[in-house]
Order: C-alpha cells, then structure tokens, then sequence
C-alpha cells in the first residue's frame, strides 16, 4: 500500500492560492510596466512568478492532491503495453482503408438517395 498524502484543505489553503496568483498577476504586471527594460528579463520575471506560483499553489490541498494523481498516473503509464511498430503500421493501414470504404459508402447513399429522392421531388 502506498502512503497518501495529506490531502485534507488547510485553514491557509485559501491565502497561499490568493499568494500564487498574486505572484502570477504580479509578474505580468511587472511585464507590463518595465517596458524599457529587454525582452529577455521582462520575460525572465513572468517565467520565474509563473514558477514561484505553482510552488505555493502545489503547497495546498488541492495541489498536493494533483501532484498525487500525477504520480499515480505515470505509474499507470509505466504499466501500458505499447504495440510494436510493425503493428501499429499495420493498424494504421487497417483504419485507413475503412476510412476509404466507408466514405466511398456514404458517397454512393448520398447519391442513390440525391438522385432517386430528391432529384423527382424537386424536379
């Protein structure tokens, strides 16, 4: 069995989601405003409150909750049986060929039902 991280809302939850988007809006402010500074350190300081915001945003219930689903998830990944190539070069083949055939069907009832519905009632 593995160990569950605490999950349950904190009474500070609310404040550190108030703090991450404070430091997200913060930095686009910020990128906004220094204006005569270069590109590269405008953008620097938006990738950097980005990154300081999802550290305090992944300190909440909520945060560890997804951090949690993400590990399981990449434990799920690892179990995945993934089909060889010549496999899937033949599925592809297969998909594409119904693909054909199925359009070519729906090409011949939409023409038998334009030509011999449609066709006499509008005249």
């Amino acid at each position: 069995m593995s160990a569950q991280a605490n999950t349950e809302p904190s009474k500070l939850d609310s404040v550190k989601w108030i703090v991450a988007f404070a430091i997200l809006f913060g930095g686009i402010y910020a990128f906004n405003v220094l204006v005569e500074q270069s590109i590269l350190i405008r953008a620097g300081i938006v990738i950097a409150a980005v990154v300081i915001a999802i550290a305090v945003a992944m300190l909440t219930a909520k945060g560890k909750a997804l951090w949690q689903f993400v590990k399981g998830a990449r434990t799920e990944l690892r179990k995945v049986i993934w089909p060889k190539t010549n496999e899937t070069t033949r599925m592809t083949i297969v998909v594409i060929i119904m693909i054909i055939i199925l359009g070519a069907f729906l090409w011949l009832l939409d023409w038998l039902i334009n030509s011999f519905l449609i066709q006499p009632i509008l005249g």
